[in-house]
This record gives C-alpha cells, sequence and structure tokens, in this order.
C-alpha cells in the first residue's frame, strides 16, 4: 500500500516525457534555461542592430529562414536575409530597431521549438522626416546542435508616427 502510495504520490507532480514520468521541476528548468538563452539572444540581436552588425545578426538564421517583413516582402535564406539586412545597414535611412518579447513558448516534449512573440519598433528616415514603424512580431527559433536558431520571423506594422510618409 505505501508503495502505490508513493507512485501516487510522484506521478501528480510529474509530466509524461514519451511516455515516461518525469518529474515536473526539472522541466520546468529546462524550458527556464531555454527561454533564457532565447532571451539572451534577443539582447544580443537588438545591440546587433543598434550596432549594424550583420555578422552578429547573421549568426542565428539557419540556412533556409524565411523573413515576412512588415510591407509583406519575402525574404528565404540566410544569404537573402544577409543581402537585405546589408543594403538596411549599409544606406542612409535606417535610425534604430528593436524587438522586445512578451512572451517565449517552448514546445514540450524536447524542446526543440520555440515561439517568440512581441512588439518590434523600427525607426527610419523619409526625406526630411523620421518614421517610427511598430507592431506585431512572431519569431520560431529552433534548438539546433544545442544552439537556439531562428528558422522564420513574421512582422506586422499596427502603427507609424512623425509625419506624413505614414499615411
Amino acid at each position: 500500500m505505501l508503495k502505490m502510495l508513493c507512485f501516487a504520490c510522484s506521478l501528480a507532480t510529474s509530466t509524461l516525457v514519451f511516455g515516461q514520468a518525469q518529474p515536473a521541476v526539472a522541466t520546468q528548468m529546462h524550458m527556464g534555461a531555454a527561454e533564457t538563452a532565447i532571451r539572451s539572444a534577443r539582447t544580443e540581436l537588438n545591440a546587433a542592430l543598434t550596432n549594424r552588425d550583420l555578422a552578429a545578426t547573421a549568426k542565428y538564421w539557419l540556412p533556409d529562414v524565411s523573413t515576412t517583413g512588415s510591407d509583406g516582402s519575402l525574404w528565404v535564406g540566410r544569404d537573402q536575409n544577409v543581402k537585405g539586412f546589408a543594403k538596411i545597414f549599409n544606406g542612409n535611412s535606417f535610425v534604430s530597431g528593436r524587438r522586445t518579447p512578451d512572451k517565449i513558448e517552448v514546445a514540450t516534449g524536447g524542446p526543440k521549438e520555440a515561439a517568440e512573440t512581441g512588439i518590434w519598433q523600427w525607426r527610419e528616415r523619409v526625406k526630411n522626416q523620421v518614421l517610427m514603424y511598430g507592431g506585431r512580431y512572431l519569431v520560431m527559433w529552433q534548438l539546433v546542435n544545442g544552439k537556439w536558431r531562428i528558422r522564420s520571423e513574421l512582422y506586422v506594422t499596427t502603427s507609424c508616427s512623425g509625419g506624413t510618409g505614414c499615411l
């Protein structure tokens, strides 16, 4: 009877992973480490935008990454993303960019994938105005060889301010 009771107690605080009971605390700690790693990567990616550091940005993209820009443009593959960001960073219109995560959800039973959602802001010069665009974003992360890398990104504009270029 005591053995049965202890088994029931352990199930109450466990999660099923691949059909086997795993302690819930271990699963939560693992999820916490994944979220921490992704948030750290986001901090580095924001610094790379500020510094126009293409190498620091590109190291997070998987070879077949896809990015859907807020204007509906689609860049497929690391090479196309590098080419697009090189043009942005070397041009005169880019002022700043930042992504601020609201939530990071790590897949259970793995974790091998994660979804990062949040708010993005982008400033650029258009003629004599500095326009501030903003909106929502979704990034799909995948764990590859122990490192979190970006599989896809989607940006949606929900606001613009700063001048007549927003009309």
